[in-house]
């Protein structure tokens, strides 16, 4: 009993040392110093990684670890297809052995045991969790051996009592990444002048300036948007972050016109790079007809055309075979246009018809 009294006194003391370093912790590196020596010792592992959610929604997490890196490098890319985390994400703040995930199927089937080994590691065992808060994932942990023994119910243990601390921990980081990555990515793309989305790979949108939201309200009906973002243009971004297939050039830009209104639209990749993949930005360009909206209404289609005539400073012999009319016509439109507007001349028409 007094032996047993020890250890946990030991063990109480680890936890006690370990929440004070975590609540220290301003990065990712910081966690990870903070636990590497502690847990790698106590728990005899091998390799160590603490991850971090990505703060644009991505799938995957951002890793710090030393020695697996290789494998967890494109994680995102593959991350459904890991037993550790189809098993954790069911049963979050949970510390699970392999055992416990695998239930009697050979690793030597799992992709992860495939990917380990084509980076050049040899990992037998895992002791993982999965951290969440409020049902949101904001980071994980996971410890590996390369030897065939399992880890000790007291390692699993201990791992579990601080897996409340540094969920905590990585919950606070996650928030202040995300308002680092927002603030830098705004800054980055508030250069220009035109309203722009920045939208990950999925289409899903990571942060916009102000304009774009409205500017896009006005062009497409609630039904075709998605969190802001047209359902059409988060297919075109799915498309042009495929790996494997060439990309239509094509799908870089667009025109969408309304009348007499247009809007120029184009689809370039951003210099950010966020869950191992670069980020879109969506910028665009509305090009909105010159005439103001409520002397538009008033006119005819071919007296709008008369309007443009007027703008561009045309005399009536240009205007008509433009608009495919006679000259007398021509002056028919004219003169229904000033009592429309009640103007009295082309120069008065123009200036107060200009859209402000």
């Amino acid at each position: 009993m007094g032996k047993a009294r020890k250890f946990l006194s030991r063990e109480q003391a680890l936890i006690a040392e370990l929440k004070e370093a975590l609540g220290e912790a301003r990065t990712l590196e910081d966690v990870y110093e903070a636990l590497s020596q502690a847990l790698i010792t106590l728990c005899e592992a091998d390799h160590l990684a603490v991850g971090c959610a990505n703060p644009d929604g991505t799938a995957g997490l951002q890793w710090k670890t030393d020695t697996v890196h290789p494998l967890l490098k494109d994680y995102a890319d593959w991350v459904q297809e890991d037993f550790v985390f189809r098993a954790t994400v069911v049963r979050p703040n949970t510390v699970l052995s392999d055992v416990q995930m695998l239930r009697g199927k050979p690793l030597a089937e799992e992709e992860t045991f495939r990917r380990s080994q084509g980076a050049g590691l040899k990992l037998k065992r895992v002791l993982a969790s999965l951290l969440f808060t409020d049902q949101e994932l904001k980071g994980g942990i996971a410890m590996y051996r390369e030897s065939p023994r399992p880890f000790t119910l007291r390692a699993q243990w201990f791992l579990q009592q601080i897996i409340p601390y540094i969920t905590r921990t990585v919950a606070r980081l996650q928030e202040f990444y995300a308002l680092r990555f927002e603030r830098d990515l705004l800054k980055a793309i508030a250069m220009g002048s035109s309203p722009v989305l920045v939208l990950n790979s999925l289409g899903r949108k990571v942060a916009d300036t102000g304009p774009a939201i409205p500017l896009l309200e006005r062009w497409f009906a609630p039904h075709e948007l998605s969190d802001g973002v047209p359902r059409a243009w988060m297919e075109r971004v799915m498309a042009l972050s495929r790996f494997d297939v060439a990309v239509d050039p094509r799908l870089e830009s667009l025109t969408l016109e309304r009348g007499a209104d247009r809007l120029d639209v184009t689809f370039s990749q951003s210099s950010v790079i966020w869950g191992g993949r670069k980020l879109w930005q969506v910028r665009m360009h509305e090009r909105a007809h010159w005439l103001r909206p409520d002397w538009k209404q008033k006119l005819t289609a071919q007296e709008s055309r008369v309007a443009d005539c007027l703008h561009e400073g045309l005399a009536n012999k240009e205007i008509a075979p433009r608009v495919g009319c006679s000259v007398e016509t021509v002056k028919v439109h004219i003169k229904s246009i000033f009592e429309k507007t009640d103007t009295h001349s082309r120069a008065e028409f123009v200036a107060k018809g200009r859209r402000s």
